[in-house]
């Protein structure tokens, strides 16, 4: 008889995850010497004096008019996390995806870097006029991760306790609350492990291997 294989999702987040450092809006607002703002932009999100979208809003028109080149430098900026071969490892037993409130473009490199492995890729994207920076097309907020982890899970016809959600940050928790394992990686504020199945405190995703 026929062995049936079990479908399997894995999410990874971006900034955090499967890069290291401080993410790639940090890593672009260093580029552009723009950090300085929105580092204040950050402390009126923290004291809930502007919404999410606003705080993503507020950065971006920092580099309006922009070139559009500053995105490939940004690409050239950034270090993958020690141990991202896991994804390697993952290829053919699960469908992988990012999701991430992190810039698309990076998201797409990485995924070209190992192949396309990355079936669904959904992050926030520069939108470029005339060869400049000018807004930002949003896929991704505060509160969506796990809508967006369900909608990927419906497509291919994976139940929910067969997905498997990684990410390091508060907006991950809505992920990690539909996904039937969640896993904390290096998690930047106590409330993420909390709401997570697993927390790793190691810079190496080779480490998600001993819980898959």
């Amino acid at each position: 008889m026929k062995k049936t294989t079990i479908k399997k999702l894995i999410a990874f987040d971006l900034d955090g995850t499967l890069i290291d450092g401080k993410g790639t809006w940090m890593e672009m607002h260093k580029l552009l010497n723009t950090e300085k703002f929105s580092i204040e932009n950050e402390k009126l999100f923290y004291a809930n004096k502007i919404s999410y979208n606003e705080w993503i809003k507020r950065d971006v028109n920092l580099w309006n008019g922009v070139d559009a080149k500053a995105i490939q430098k940004l690409k050239e900026r950034i270090s993958l996390m020690k141990g991202i071969e896991v994804i390697n490892h993952l290829d053919g037993n699960y469908n992988l995806a990012i999701i991430s409130g992190g810039l698309k473009d990076v998201a797409q490199d990485i995924n070209k870097k190992f192949k396309n492995k990355f079936k669904y890729c959904y992050a926030n994207e520069l939108i470029i006029k005339d060869g400049k920076i000018s807004g930002i097309r949003q896929e991704v907020n505060f509160e969506n991760k796990g809508e967006l982890l369900k909608s990927i899970a419906e497509k291919e016809n994976i139940p929910l306790k067969n997905c498997v959600a990684i990410g390091d940050f508060l907006n991950d928790i809505p992920m990690f609350k539909v996904a039937g394992l969640s896993i904390a990686f290096n998690p930047k504020f106590p409330e993420v492990a909390k709401n997570a199945d697993i927390a790793i405190y190691e810079k190496n995703l080779m480490k998600i291997l001993d819980y898959l």
